[in-house]
């Protein structure tokens, strides 16, 4: 059975969750981060404000949900570290 302990869990890894996981990954915690859609693409879009802003060209739609209601089911991932991923502190 897998060991589901966790000294710390990092929902989203946006600005502040990308960060936090990047800040904590040296002091040996037990981490795991949660997201809800997949990768963002790597290409030159990504740094274009209007594609991004005005265009909506990462929009992440989950299936079954409409633009009012989303999911809260999480995508798993694994950090580098090979532990899965997320930000919120329990």
């Amino acid at each position: 059975m897998a060991d589901n302990h966790y000294d710390v869990i990092i929902i989203g890894t946006g600005a502040g969750g990308g960060t936090l996981a990047y800040r904590l990954a040296p002091s040996g915690k037990r981490i795991l981060l949660l997201e809800r859609g997949g990768y963002v693409p790597r290409e030159k879009e990504n740094w274009d404000s209007r594609a991004v802003e005005v265009e909506n060209r990462y929009h992440i739609r989950s299936p079954g949900t409409t633009a009012t209601a989303r999911s809260s089911t999480p995508a798993r991932t694994t950090s580098s570290a090979g532990t899965p991923s997320s930000t919120a502190r329990r």
